[in-house]
């Protein structure tokens, strides 16, 4: 569980060796010794540690200056888990310096979530309200996923295998088009899907905001829904959410809670959808794309955000880049999984940025908080998208999404990778 007196020893680990500094976007962007891993632990070990200074709201502004990217974290030659140190400081703080009653209450709305889209409608204009999100914030879907599909779907076929889908928020409620890409691409490979009704937000959000009993109840919650499932994998579109399921869930509850063997079992099946597609070794199965034809394949990607037509020949593809989500060490296999699942579409090819792995500024609702530091992280990102003459943007963020999507002005979109797939399976393979 995320105690301070649990973390010392980590904290007393950092040797001042200034790795982080490279790392950090938000200490590239200021500069400030404070916003790098090392000062907020100095910070963090003076406030709550050594408690030689006395917490404040500039202490608490500090803290929250922390994206949670975890970059520090990977680059860090000790280990140190600083996003981890973060969030406990942030939960040790967050009953005086974090979230407002007003805040605390949606963001409970939020991870307690129902199907109905009246409630998120509801949530989502209070939180408008609450400046918790921009005007320009993507409307909620007239139905969510969760509305739209049944809770088993099978392939028309033989199946080939049983998973479970585990629903993130975004994909609920705002594109649900992610959602029906998994589906069909899962059945064309003859995999049974099972989507457990009633599901909660993974808890990041709240544990994000330190708001430690919101993440528990999550947590035990959606381990309850998936133990008991007979399936080979769990599947998520989100790599925040695996990063939760797989991660830090264990880390959240405490270690003799009744909820941890759940949460483990359903941990070790936890796996994103394009690297359970690479991993299975479907990126390789031509049928999968052009059926029983070998002739021009057609990528039609067409949602309300996205539009566009591309008819491959030999002279035509569509150039898309990858901008890697932080949220990705719970995997070794996450950045290279959407490189494979391009390069098995005739009809997409990847342009490479200088610096995918770079931040872009969103860091879940960081972007909303501190909007002027955000904007000029996603600046670089922006510039680094546009410089290789990509047709579009692939990541499987929904953060990451929103953000590059509104910075880019809707002039060009922004997919998950397994949206391309889909809409390349031929309507006669199985789906």
């Amino acid at each position: 569980m995320y105690r301070i007196e649990d973390y010392v020893k980590e904290i007393n680990r950092c040797i001042q060796c200034n790795f982080c500094l490279e790392h950090c976007p938000v200490y590239i962007e200021d500069g400030v010794e404070s916003s790098v891993a090392r000062g907020r632990l100095n910070l963090i070990q003076a406030l709550l540690v050594e408690k030689t200074l006395v917490p404040s709201d500039r202490a608490g502004v500090l803290l929250n200056r922390c994206l949670l990217c975890t970059n520090c974290t990977q680059g860090c030659p000790s280990g140190i888990p600083v996003d981890d140190i973060v969030i406990t400081a942030r939960a040790d703080l967050q009953k005086k310096y974090g979230l407002g009653k007003g805040k605390r209450f949606l963001l409970r709305q939020v991870v307690n979530r129902s199907n109905t889209t009246n409630l998120a409608t509801w949530t989502l204009s209070i939180a408008r309200r609450l400046n918790m999100v921009p005007d320009e914030f993507p409307e909620v879907a007239s139905r969510s996923f969760e509305q739209r599909v049944p809770t088993n779907v099978k392939p028309t076929g033989e199946v080939r295998g049983r998973v479970g889908y585990f629903i993130g928020c975004a994909t609920n409620y705002l594109y649900p088009e992610i959602g029906d890409a998994v589906i069909k691409v899962l059945t064309a490979k003859g995999y049974e899907v099972v989507i457990p009704a009633n599901q909660h937000c993974c808890g990041i959000p709240a544990l994000a905001h330190g708001e430690l009993g919101a993440a528990q109840e999550a947590v035990s919650w959606n381990a309850e829904l998936f133990a008991k499932l007979d399936v080979e994998a769990v599947i998520t579109d989100c790599t925040s959410c695996g990063y939760m399921l797989k991660v830090k869930a264990a880390k959240t509850l405490d270690k003799d809670d009744p909820s941890q063997s759940k949460v483990a079992a359903v941990a070790e099946k936890v796996v994103e959808i394009t690297e359970f597609i690479t991993r299975e070794g479907l990126w390789h199965d031509p049928t999968i794309v052009l059926g029983d034809s070998q002739e021009t394949v057609k990528v039609d990607v067409d949602s309300a955000e996205n539009n566009i037509d591309i008819a491959d020949t030999a002279e035509k593809k569509l150039k898309v880049t990858y901008h890697v989500p932080c949220h990705r060490a719970w995997n070794s296999n996450l950045i290279q999984a959407p490189h494979k699942l391009v390069s098995m579409l005739p009809a997409v090819s990847l342009v490479e940025m200088s610096e995918p792995q770079r931040c872009c500024g969103a860091g879940g609702s960081f972007f909303v908080d501190h909007e002027e530091l955000a904007e000029s992280i996603r600046v670089r990102k922006l510039k680094d998208i546009q410089s290789t003459k990509a047709d579009a943007v692939i990541t499987q963020c929904p953060a990451c999404r929103y953000y590059l999507r509104s910075g880019l002005e809707k002039k060009m979109p922004v997919l998950h990778p397994i949206e391309l797939l889909a809409n390349a399976i031929y309507p006669s393979v199985r789906a």
